[in-house]
């Protein structure tokens, strides 16, 4: 689950990560952190499940108003077998 979820209050990182929780999803970090702030808070995130993420990276450009988020997911077998 991707996007620009505008969580720029308490209220609603609370919403987006409780949701994001209920369903089992992780938050892909990014080690250079670049995405675009509100309030301090980042607006664009990645979640994802059953997945090894291999490379996060904020791509910086003048070209939008949000800086491109580039992740790399590796498949985890093991969780696909498991839910068989």
């Amino acid at each position: 689950m991707a996007g620009d979820f505008n969580a720029w209050s308490r209220q609603r990182i609370n919403a987006l990560f409780g949701f994001a929780n209920n369903i089992r999803l992780q938050e892909v970090r990014f080690p250079s952190d670049f995405r675009r702030r509100a309030f301090g808070r980042p607006l664009d995130f990645i979640f994802y499940r059953d997945l090894s993420v291999t490379n996060a990276t904020v791509m910086e450009t003048q070209a939008s108003d949000h800086n491109p988020l580039l992740v790399e997911f590796l498949a985890d077998h093991s969780a696909a077998n498991k839910a068989l």
